[in-house]
């Protein structure tokens, strides 16, 4: 069945479009550089987010904040390990504003903020049960989510699956992602197109739109 977008009921969801990742002197950039490269993800990005706003569909960003309660945590997955470790994405408090690693790359913030774009609570490892990312669809009565953002296998992957089992029908914009290594980025396609109803480069995404 193929995967046919209406902007009323479909919501483009961006996972962490944040600098630490997506941004040279980011605490993290030296791990996706190769594939933000390879993909021209932020690029990609820009061209998903402004063609999806300019006809008319909703844009929901799902970012990571971790405050300083969040480096006491007792146990940690390897994940949560490497970005405790850089110390990525952090805020000094829930009215505090970002640091600069933590903030949106500065392209994209004309899209983040839109009036029409809803930008849920931080998720605090990979999938938006942390967060109220599935509520505020809801609240929208979005029934599909296409996908975009980093990390590729981490954090696009796990909304992809939740959103899934969630109710949702997905797509992937699998160029518009990036991951920390190729081995990273070629596991992820493999389960895009494994769970996903599409996965789509930016160009055959927007085409569909």
């Amino acid at each position: 069945m193929m995967f046919n977008p209406h902007p009323a009921k479909t919501a483009i969801v961006i996972t962490d479009p944040q600098n630490d990742f997506l941004s040279p002197g980011g605490k993290g950039f030296h791990l996706t550089k190769d594939t933000i490269k390879q993909n021209d993800t932020v690029h990609n990005l820009e061209r998903l987010m402004s063609t999806a706003l300019h006809r008319g569909y909703q844009l929901f960003i799902s970012p990571h904040y971790l405050y300083p309660h969040d480096f006491g945590w007792k146990f940690t997955g390897n994940e949560q390990k490497m970005l405790l470790g850089l110390r990525m994405y952090q805020v000094a408090n829930a009215y505090a504003p970002p640091s600069i690693g933590a903030d949106f790359v500065h392209s994209l913030k004309p899209y983040i903020f839109d009036r029409r774009t809803i930008v849920s609570t931080p998720h605090k490892v990979a999938s938006p049960q942390t967060n109220d990312l599935v509520y505020q669809l809801r609240q929208q009565r979005k029934e599909k989510a296409i996908l975009a953002g980093v990390l590729s296998n981490v954090c696009v992957e796990s909304h992809m699956r939740d959103l899934i089992e969630n109710g949702f029908e997905t797509a992937v914009v699998y160029d518009a992602t990036a991951a920390t290594s190729e081995a990273d980025f070629q596991a992820a396609m493999t389960n895009y197109k494994a769970f996903a109803s599409a996965a789509w480069t930016t160009q055959e995404a927007i085409s569909h739109l």
